[in-house]
């Protein structure tokens, strides 16, 4: 290991000393001899470059079942979530679940690990592990299936430097792990698997930049929209906004040619949407037309109900819940809300739910959307506050719109985002899978939390 190496990791050290603080040192340590080339060569062991079945090693596994309301275009749901019984080492962390042009789900699921990725083609039956070359002591992020047996990455340092530019290396491999292309842009990571597409050959993806805690617009890096016309070969960017916090989504609207939704926050008028319908050339905001508040049925809101992190379309409606708990609510209770609006020049949102925590992804399951929560964000928090909610919502108009149906169970202190905006966008066969926090839902175990879901007609 050479002196720059010593010195590159010595202050990234101190970085994150300075940001977890100092009772993180051994945990910022232990990361960090976890994911040494001989660490991460220990954890790979018995696994890289062979496929394990999954009936070979025990799941954690729980059942929920759940009567609906009379009307209900089913009588009840059963809903089975576990961790996929692969071997504990590499990690695999949810990537995506992948979909087709159509938004169809598909056999695909992607995990991320420390110097590769992981690949299950028979929808989280097996699973084999790619080893990405020259890239053993690195963390993929993220993986973007780009069809063609190709794959999109966004690679860091085990433990990133966040006190110089940003940078990031943005990959394109194949099945075996050989780089195809290699670029490191001056950009940032995106946010969750609802901030990268591709379709009709459009490659895009929205930045989520790293910034210092209570940073003034000033000292902010502009969010970005990047752009690739030769599946991550090169790139460009298309649309750029300083007076944002990070954007949130960005994803082609399926059945409609050139069509992307757009969205950021993170305060009330850093909360917007914009939708472009000639793969980002131009974009029209489709939220300008609102200050804060906004008046609603007597009901005035923040300009935050427009802060999310997922939506989806259904016919000619676009969907979507609030990545905000509304605290500057004003005429009604506190708390996130979903929202539904004609797809229009300006978005004319309705309420039709409420759920008790911030709203981070929609799948759809056929007639229905499941709703998926983080946990309580307040610091005094109990134990019960911080469950992650599930909720289901019919596609088409049905009283009651929303129907709380469980909390996943918390088995740590800490506060949770849950699946922190990454999900699979639709179930196949009743089966999608999601990320999860390290302790929710069970104890330990992969960042990879499968679900499987029946109805009663």
């Amino acid at each position: 290991m050479g002196l720059k190496r010593i010195a590159d990791l010595w202050r990234s050290f101190l970085g994150a000393v300075a940001r977890q603080g100092v009772r993180a040192i051994p945990r910022i340590v232990g990361k960090f001899l976890l994911s040494t080339r001989l660490g991460n060569r220990f954890a790979m062991r018995g696994v890289s470059g062979k496929t394990v079945k999954a009936a070979e090693i025990p799941v954690y596994a729980r059942t929920y079942d759940v009567g609906l309301p009379p009307g209900y275009p089913a009588r009840a749901v059963e809903i089975r979530i576990s961790v996929p019984a692969i071997p504990p080492r590499p990690h695999l962390e949810f990537a995506e679940h992948v979909v087709d042009a159509e938004g169809r789900a598909t056999d695909l699921v992607l995990a991320s690990a420390m110097g590769g990725f992981g690949i299950s083609r028979d929808l989280g039956k097996s699973w084999t592990y790619v080893k990405v070359e020259g890239q053993a002591d690195k963390r993929v992020v993220h993986v973007k299936h780009l069809g063609e047996g190709e794959y999109l990455l966004q690679v860091t340092e085990r433990i990133p430097d966040r006190s110089g530019p940003r940078e990031v290396d943005v990959l394109v491999v194949d099945e075996q792990g050989a780089v195809l292309a290699a670029n490191r842009l001056a950009a940032s990571l995106w946010h969750g698997c609802r901030s990268v597409d591709i379709v009709d050959g459009v490659l895009m993806y929205a930045e989520y930049p790293h910034e210092i805690p209570n940073a003034t617009p000033e000292q902010r890096d502009t969010s970005r929209v990047w752009r690739s016309h030769d599946r991550g070969r090169t790139w460009h960017v298309v649309f750029e906004a300083r007076d944002i916090r990070h954007f949130h989504f960005l994803q082609a609207r399926p059945g409609h040619a050139g069509e992307w939704w757009l969205t950021s926050g993170d305060g009330a008028l850093e909360s917007r949407v914009w939708v472009t319908k000639d793969h980002g050339e131009s974009w029209h905001d489709v939220t300008a037309a609102y200050g804060t508040p906004v008046e609603i049925g007597g009901v005035l809101y923040p300009k935050t109900l427009f802060r999310l992190t997922d939506l989806a379309w259904w016919d000619n409606d676009v969907i979507w819940g609030t990545d905000d708990f509304l605290y500057a609510i004003k005429g009604d209770v506190q708390g996130s809300r979903m929202f539904r609006s004609v797809c229009a020049d300006t978005l004319m949102p309705a309420v039709v739910g409420r759920s008790k925590w911030q709203i981070r992804n929609m799948v759809d399951v056929g007639d229905f959307l499941v709703i998926l929560t983080q946990g309580c964000n307040r610091a005094d928090a109990t134990m019960e506050e911080k469950m992650p909610g599930v909720f289901l919502m019919p596609k088409a108009v049905h009283e009651p719109q929303l129907v709380h149906l469980f909390d996943v169970d918390v088995h740590s202190q800490v506060r949770t985002g849950f699946t922190y905006s990454r999900a699979g966008r639709a179930a196949k066969d009743g089966r999608f899978f999601s990320y999860r926090g390290g302790t929710d839902a069970f104890p330990t175990g992969h960042k990879l939390l499968q679900w499987d879901i029946a109805f009663t007609r």
